[in-house]
């Protein structure tokens, strides 16, 4: 199977030098399918990191700092739905406008939970810009974050620079950039609970002798210390376990990785020969069709203008769409069942959708110059999916401005536009 060459665009990495760009020093390495190591850790530009990418997949790790990790317990399973309720469900952690943000979606793993990651878009277009530059092409964006090993039943922590990683079982991973060190440990250790928990802790043999008091000492608050030095620094690690569990792709909707369709037409000569002879077939009896459903038509006319004439003695016949419109104004003003209008159309439009979402209830209503604005609880989405589209049936615009999960419900804030 192909290698993969492992990019990592890291914040502990080495400044540019004067009128470099962002990004432009970065360590990479070579490691096959399951994450086994093919060669040493390489440390440059990305332009140097590119002369190892031919013939390899190519895989980039982007800082921590940069993409906010979360799981949230979503209400849909479908994956466009999810796609618009996930800003709505972790909007509490999010300290910028979801319009800037991009939102990519992982697999669930056995969990009720969603792994969910959100970057700026003018960050993503900045690391893509760097990679590309280079002349790098992506077939997979991680947050080097997602990437942190997990220890069973404790914490996994990784020193790297002057920041502390911290992965919990069950949890996403995280990154403090706290100085000094004590601070930054103290941080990542304190778990809110008052049982001490079993800590793995990665780091190189140059921290630990120059931090040896410092980490010992955190003996007696743990439950179990173990520490694994790292020869090579974090990518190894970093790289191996993104190979053997996937994060979360960045490179989703607008980002996602466009391929070429690259092969030789030679051997299908014969084939795209039957190919256009059968559309040529297949144009001749469309063809055919049309001219014979033209015919139709005209008969068809005949006998609506003969109908309308009897229908309506002396009016004189309009086009067929314009006579079968006019036909059943008349039949309906005979049955005395016009179309209303105003609050009244709306109600009449709101209680059809909800008998036919049973379950759902409604909060709050206001109405304003033919604007109804509508809060509802539902047993889930596809319920509000369904009043908008038997509001949609009856002639009457309906929108579905929020969806937010609530207890074991989803609140929906819709609006209903009546014509006129």
């Amino acid at each position: 199977m192909t290698d993969v060459l492992v990019v990592r665009l890291h914040p502990a990495g080495p400044a540019p030098d004067e009128g470099e760009a962002p990004w432009s020093r970065v360590e990479w390495l070579t490691v096959g399918p399951s994450g086994d190591k093919r060669g040493a850790v390489g440390s440059g530009t990305l332009a140097e990191a590119a002369a190892h990418a031919p013939g390899r997949k190519v895989i980039g790790l982007v800082p921590g700092t940069g993409v906010l990790l979360a799981e949230p317990v979503l209400p849909v399973k479908s994956s466009a739905k999810l796609a618009q309720v996930v800003p709505f469900a972790i909007e509490d952690q999010l300290a910028t406008d979801v319009e800037e943000l991009h939102f990519a979606l992982g697999r669930r793993k056995g969990t009720a939970s969603t792994p969910v990651a959100a970057v700026a878009h003018e960050r993503m277009s900045q690391w893509l810009s760097a990679f590309s530059s280079a002349g790098l092409h992506l077939d997979a964006l991680y947050a080097e974050t997602a990437a942190l090993p997990v220890t069973p039943n404790g914490v996994s922590l990784l020193i790297d620079g002057p920041r502390v990683y911290v992965r919990r079982e069950n949890a996403p991973g995280a990154v403090l950039d706290v100085e000094p060190l004590i601070e930054g440990l103290q941080l990542a250790l304190a778990s809110g609970e008052e049982a001490r928990e079993h800590v793995t802790l990665w780091l190189t043999e140059e921290v630990y002798e120059r931090e040896r008091d410092l980490l010992e000492g955190l003996r007696e608050f743990t439950a179990s210390l173990q520490f694994k030095l790292l020869a090579e620094g974090a990518l190894p690690l970093l790289a191996a376990q993104a190979m053997q569990t996937p994060p979360v792709n960045l490179l989703q909707g607008p980002y996602a990785v466009k391929r070429r369709l690259q092969m030789s037409f030679s051997p299908w000569r014969h084939v795209a020969a039957l190919a256009v002879a059968c559309f040529a077939l297949h144009l001749g009896v469309k063809g055919w069709q049309y001219f014979s459903d033209r015919r139709t038509e005209a008969e068809l006319d005949a006998q609506i203008a003969e109908l309308f004439q009897a229908a309506l003695p002396g009016a004189p016949v309009p086009d067929a769409l314009r006579a079968r419109s006019m036909v059943e104004a008349r039949l309906a003003a005979l049955r005395g069942t016009g179309p209303a209008g105003g609050l009244m159309a709306a109600l009449d439009t709101l209680g059809e959708a909800i008998s036919q979402t049973p379950d759902t209830q409604i909060e709050a209503l206001s109405y304003r110059n033919n604007v109804t604005d509508l809060r509802v609880t539902a047993p889930s989405v596809d319920a509000l999916d369904r009043i908008q589209q038997v509001a949609a049936e009856r002639g009457v615009a309906a929108e579905i401005q929020a969806a937010n999960p609530r207890d074991s419900r989803v609140e929906g804030r819709l609006q209903f536009k009546s014509p006129g």
